[in-house]
């Protein structure tokens, strides 16, 4: 299942231009407790020796073995192009060996600086190894624990290499391989990616608390703040120092260690001074790493980023940032616009109020393509509202879903749009690709809170309900100061470290003042307007202040949560590359395409019958007449809804709004929309495929609509999903003997 995006967290979105579904994760787990086992330290500061490499099963496909040679070559024998490194004999980078190969020259490991690291897949050819490192850095007589990683080489020859870092807290960086790897795209000719995961995740002895683990949808209040407080006792019995005595461990999955163990990671591996890449939580990391260790760094990017110095633990900037994101979204949008009128704020504010007093119940599409029944209730209004800040979805569908119900007494969007994001932005991974125990040990050891962590919890509950009265009652309006902090605390966790053990150790963050990098490192940041997750405002504009003269805050219109993965990543993949191959020219580069980036389509209505639908304009030659004309924007409606639900959905297969099933096949560059039956409204079933280009960006669609009682329409339609808002869809098609010619709004 797909994961939900957390303060730090993504929505898993394509890693081409448009969406495109993830292979299962190679990842094994691994059991903290076992590793604690046979892992220890004998002194503080001790470099830890070069272990042996966990080898995962390859693919039975493979790489040539010319390509592989030619990788691994530009792996190990590569200076890198600024000159970071110290060359060793024939110009290679101290520490490097030659491979070891197997059948057919195939190499099946490699040693990077002193690391041995073992082949682990071989398309795209990747290595995994991992190092032992103390748990507690502030002890001599500490267990250790270890951290994996996955290097996976230039496929010519190697100038530098990429360290992508993951968000959440709690994602495994090496689970999203399949995003980081496609995010640098034409640069992997010339550079090698390193993706580490941080303490407490994936392959580095991830935090495993079942309570968490299976707590269920219900992910706030008091039996769940309790789960978290019982994750933090766990972690202080399950390791001891060399001498007795328990590692009171709850203190010490934080990011400075963090940043510690990668730093020793890099030094083992010889890199040189690497480019570091981190979106949302990760960006959080690469500021802490690169204010303790700008001597590793050739560039830093921060992609959705939040402040560490100065973070508000109201965090009172997403409400403000959502209320504009809702009117600009329906604003800009050609059929939103031509729809209604007045901001999309107060629609929300009157759909909330209509929720607290009567909750909607139904029927309704589940994520993995079922039927299920839901209650929506103005605490599931909160979570949407949040939720849009990293999922476009919402944006798209939850104003003309509002309109519907407040004005036609039409649940069934609401509905469909509220399962869909329940199912998708409030459903975590499970272990070992996304740690729930993690996730709270950072947020109860690094975030602020609204009480004292030092006070029994006695206290700091008394302490919290104070800091809720005190609150004036509109920060958060329409919705109240209780409702809102009472959100999944995987959003914000107000509530969930209420129970979180006192810290005896705790290491900050950063050190420093500002600025927090060198001039002479350059750092590109990132910043989405419709991210109301990770605001610009006082966001990203404060820590591009923070990290100096060297920064640079580029702002992209109408782009969510995790610029280089939105659906609509071209610009901010296109700027993020240009700037890791020339960061010195971060300055000047151009970054007009900012600006330009198209506007969400949003669902203009919802209409219940065929008569309530808008119809397309007809064209020289139409002689199809008006029904055929108000099918056609029926047909278009609904396959754009399953574009836009694609890569929300878990199971390959969707239902219609209104009824009738949806199954979707992928390829590499083109998916198969198939519609049996489907209803977009209640008196018409369309049948028919669409074909999803993503290379191309471009949707062709055969389809048949069968009004009830007349006639069936037989029509093609091509558009762009990610066209410019005035974009048509050119249609045509037949109606028995009458021609259809007609162009509509595309979807």
């Amino acid at each position: 299942m797909i994961t939900r995006a957390t303060r730090g967290g993504k929505v898993r979105w394509p890693a081409t231009l448009l969406p495109a579904r993830r292979p299962t994760t190679l990842l094994a787990r691994r059991p903290a407790t076992l590793l604690a086992a046979t892992l220890t330290f004998a002194a503080l500061g001790a470099t830890p020796a070069a272990s042996a490499a966990t080898t995962a099963p390859a693919p039975a496909h493979a790489a040539t073995t010319g390509a592989v040679a030619g990788a691994v070559a530009g792996a190990v024998a590569a200076a890198p192009e600024d000159g970071a490194g110290t060359p060793g004999p024939a110009g290679q980078p101290s520490g490097a060996a030659a491979a070891a190969l197997g059948p057919a020259g195939q190499p099946t490991s490699i040693r990077l600086g002193s690391v041995m690291l073992s082949r682990c897949a071989r398309a795209p050819l990747t290595f995994c190894g991992h190092l032992a490192v103390p748990l507690d850095y502030s002890s001599p007589a500490s267990p250790g624990i270890r951290i994996g990683f996955r290097w996976l080489p230039a496929s010519r020859r190697a100038v530098g290499t990429v360290l992508s870092v993951e968000g959440g807290p709690g994602f495994a960086t090496t689970g999203s391989e399949d995003d980081y790897l496609p995010d640098i795209g034409p640069l992997h000719r010339s550079r090698n990616l390193l993706l580490v995961d941080l303490r407490g995740t994936g392959t580095s002895t991830p935090i495993d608390c079942p309570g968490l683990e299976r707590a269920g949808a219900h992910q706030s209040g008091r039996r769940f703040d309790q789960l978290v407080g019982d994750c933090g006792a766990q972690l202080n019995h399950e390791w001891r120092y060399r001498r007795g005595g328990w590692v009171h461990a709850s203190d010490d999955f934080n990011t400075a260690y963090s940043a510690r163990d990668v730093e020793r990671v890099l030094r083992a591996l010889r890199l040189g001074r690497v480019d570091l890449y981190g979106d949302s939580y990760g960006s959080w990391f690469a500021q802490v790493f690169a204010s303790r260790y700008p001597g590793a760094l050739r560039s830093v990017t921060l992609d959705s980023t939040y402040q560490v110095l100065g973070l508000d633990p109201w965090y009172t900037t997403t409400v403000i940032t959502a209320r504009r994101a809702f009117n600009a979204v329906c604003r800009r949008s050609v059929a939103c616009a031509a729809a209604t009128r007045g901001p999309a704020w107060g629609r929300i504010g009157a759909l909330a109020r209509r929720l607290a007093r009567d909750p909607v119940s139904g029927e309704t599409t589940t994520a993995d393509g079922t039927r299920g029944r839901l209650t929506v209730t103005v605490e599931t209004l909160v979570n949407l509202v949040n939720n849009a800040g990293f999922d476009p979805v919402v944006y798209r569908d939850l104003d003309a879903a509002a309109r519907a119900l407040l004005r036609h007494h039409d649940a069934a969007p609401l509905l469909r749009i509220s399962a869909l994001s329940l199912g998708f932005d409030d459903t975590n991974y499970p272990l070992p690709e996304f740690s729930d125990g993690l996730y709270f040990a950072v947020s109860c050891t690094d975030y602020v809170q609204l009480f004292s962590r030092s006070a029994p919890f006695a206290v700091r509950a008394r302490q919290y309900r104070a800091a809720l009265r005190r609150e004036p009652r509109r920060t958060f309006a329409p919705f109240s100061v209780a409702r809102w902090t009472s959100l999944d605390q995987y959003t914000e966790a107000y509530s969930g470290c209420l129970r979180w053990p006192s810290p005896v150790r705790r290491p900050r963050p950063i050190i420093r003042r500002p600025p927090l990098v060198p001039a002479r490192l350059p750092v590109l940041v990132l910043s989405g307007t419709l991210d109301s997750l990770t605001p610009r405002l006082d966001g990203a504009t404060l820590v591009n202040r923070q990290m100096g003269p060297s920064a640079r805050l580029v702002t992209l219109a109408n782009l969510t949560h995790v610029a280089g993965q939105d659906a609509n990543n071209g610009c901010a993949l296109s700027i993020y590359r240009r700037f890791v191959r020339r960061p010195q020219d971060l300055a000047t580069e151009n970054t007009s395409c900012a600006r330009r980036i198209t506007p969400v389509h949003t669902v203009g209505t919802y209409p219940r019958r065929l008569a309530g639908a808008a119809p397309a304009t007809a064209a020289p030659g139409d002689t199809a007449g008006r029904l055929a004309l108000r099918a056609v924007t029926v047909a278009l409606a609904s396959v754009g809804d399953e574009i836009s639900r694609w890569p929300l959905l878990s199971d390959g297969r969707d239902r219609g709004l209104r009824g009738g099933a949806v199954t979707f096949r992928a390829g590499s560059r083109l998916i198969r929309i198939r519609l049996s039956g489907v209803r977009w409204v209640t008196d018409a079933a369309i049948d028919g495929t669409a074909w999803w280009n993503q290379s191309a960006d471009r949707v062709t669609a055969r389809l048949i609509v069968r009004p009830a009682g007349v006639r069936a329409i037989r029509m093609t339609a091509r558009w762009r999903p990610f066209g410019t808002q005035a974009q048509l869809a050119a249609i045509t098609g037949r109606q028995g003997k009458r021609r259809l010619v007609a162009v509509a709004l595309a979807p």
